[in-house]
């Protein structure tokens, strides 16, 4: 087993921060260039290509082996700390140090002689990316710094910093602004300096704090952040950076797919039924309604399958509509039920599954909303509280609602086109609490897709990305559409049908939810 260990440091609190009274009180997330994000994108990608994260305090890099692989994502204000001085003594040590994040910070670690400074792009709407021969990638979002230099002694460089602008949803007609002055990477001695703060913008758009969809033309729309993740391994591994040559996590094959029930207002038990048949389990999501003592007497038949919370995010009257609908008056759609979330909401939906007899090792959201950063805040008071809890399934399409907005607006608030996967990252993952100083949530995250067809499943699956030695597909459907025409003509029981026997065939790993989150549970040994 190959560990890297992931430095995480405090920034100094910025001036564009976003307040809100959380589960603990007032909390003051930062907003700007992912700050407090970086460690645990460190961690996220660390795990992704097959090493064993470990997080560390920069006073635990004495105690480090010194063959010791070490990512450092610096924050913003870092170099003014009293742990910088024991972050740059011990670095020189290591076989290898993947340095990153904040430019001022990291000036005080590369040597003098390369000038360093930040930039910035001044168009807002210019991505930072890397063109490394005659190919651009998309690397951090709009407005991010980067490290500029004036020249690089004793070093190796590849490729250059570039801003992403103009047409910029369409790469062949982007406008690419090369930084000669800016290189994407440098190496020196056993340092390795990737350029624009880039695992800083990996968890932003993991988590719903920058938007994905200007840039989703960049790469595969299904697999964009696990297509980043190997094009950044493959950029470090240019200059000498060690990966691990693993199989991954021990208990999950090379594709593992999970197949999540959303229950929502139905009694259709055909994709239950269709899933005992064939010899596989499921995961059934119970809302609480009028269904919700229904299917928990009827899941708890199948024992191998999972019950599982399906949580509120929004409100609707069913009844004030079908007045209006009856009187003429135009329907009101569904909006954001913060209550329900935020604070101790969300706390008290899984208290009350517990009381109901409804399993809550993961949680799947319900409704549109992603309430950003207050869904984040609640989800980790609920790990604190109710330690049997290990994870959502929260990372789907979605109506994003950052910074207090209520309604998608397109920058502030902004929502992804089906079937999009919002958040391509087909494993599972970690959280960061950026108000409290980037600390990660102790439980996981996973993305899925909506109502799939088998065809694209087939795709989905057949999809090899090299560097990456595992993925985990969650694939949510609903039963209120097995013999509806929504999807397909006579409803898609058949195709789910056909789906099983497709996974089948191809004698691909079925799981629930709640076993792949115990396998990654012990392998990264999660409290």
């Amino acid at each position: 087993m190959t560990e890297a260990y992931v430095v995480r440091t405090i920034p100094t609190e910025p001036a564009d921060v976003y307040r809100f009274r959380g589960s603990r009180g007032v909390q003051r997330w930062p907003m700007k260039a992912g700050a407090a994000l970086g460690a645990t994108g460190c961690w996220n990608f660390a795990l992704r290509v097959g090493f064993k994260p470990i997080e560390v305090e920069p006073r635990a890099l004495a105690t480090l082996p010194s063959s010791a692989t070490v990512f450092a994502p610096l924050e913003s204000g870092v170099e003014r700390q009293a742990t910088f001085g024991a972050i740059r003594e011990s670095l020189a040590r290591f076989a290898c140090v993947v340095l990153s994040g904040d430019p001022n910070a990291c000036t005080a670690i590369l040597p003098s002689t390369f000038g360093a400074g930040a930039g910035r792009f001044p168009n807002p709407y210019a991505g930072l990316g890397y063109v490394v021969g005659d190919r651009a990638e998309l690397i951090a979002p709009p407005t991010w710094p980067h490290l500029t230099v004036s020249s690089v002694r004793d070093a190796e460089s590849i490729g250059s910093v570039a801003s992403v602008g103009g047409e910029r949803q369409t790469p062949a007609r982007a406008l690419i602004g090369v930084q000669p002055d800016a290189p994407a990477i440098i190496r020196w001695r056993n340092v390795v300096f990737v350029n624009g703060s880039p695992f800083h913008a990996f968890q932003a758009w993991l988590q719903g704090q920058e938007d994905l969809q200007p840039w989703i033309q960049w790469r595969s729309r299904l697999f964009w952040l696990d297509e980043w993740a190997a094009s950044m391994r493959r950029l470090c591994a240019s200059v000498d950076v060690p990966f691990p040559n693993t199989s991954g996590v021990p208990g999950l094959d090379r594709t593992t797919v999970v197949l999540r029930h959303d229950l929502d207002y139905s009694r259709d038990t055909t994709y239950l039924d269709a899933e005992r048949a064939a010899g596989v389990a499921g995961v059934h999501a119970i809302l609480r309604d009028d269904n919700s003592r229904f299917w928990i007497k009827r899941v708890s038949q199948a024992s191998d399958h999972e019950t599982a919370l399906h949580y509120n995010t929004g409100t609707y009257s069913r009844a004030g509509n079908w007045i209006r609908r009856r009187f003429g008056f135009p329907q009101r759609p569904y909006v954001p039920a913060r209550g329900d979330v935020a604070g101790e909401g969300l706390l008290r939906q899984v208290k009350w599954a517990q009381a109901a007899g409804v399993g809550v090792a993961t949680l799947h959201r319900h409704l549109s909303f992603l309430i950003y950063p207050e869904w984040i805040d609640a989800l980790d008071r609920v790990f604190d509280a109710v330690p049997h809890v290990r994870g959502g399934s929260s990372l789907f399409r979605a109506q994003v609602l950052r910074w207090g907005v209520d309604r998608a607006d397109g920058g502030r608030g902004t929502y992804a086109d089906f079937p999009d996967a919002q958040f391509p990252w087909w494993f599972p993952c970690r959280l960061a609490h950026a108000a409290d100083g980037g600390r990660m949530l102790r439980g996981w995250e996973t993305a899925s897709v909506m109502e799939v067809e088998p065809e694209l499943v087939q795709q989905l699956l057949t999809h090899d990305i090299p560097g990456l030695p595992q993925r985990v597909f969650t694939l949510n459907f609903h039963p209120a559409h097995a013999a509806r025409d929504t999807f397909a003509p006579g409803g898609s029981a058949a195709d789910f049908r056909r789906l099983l026997a497709m996974l089948r065939e191809a004698r691909v790993q079925v799981l629930t939810l709640r076993d792949v989150y115990e396998h990654v549970t012990r392998f990264a040994e999660v409290a």
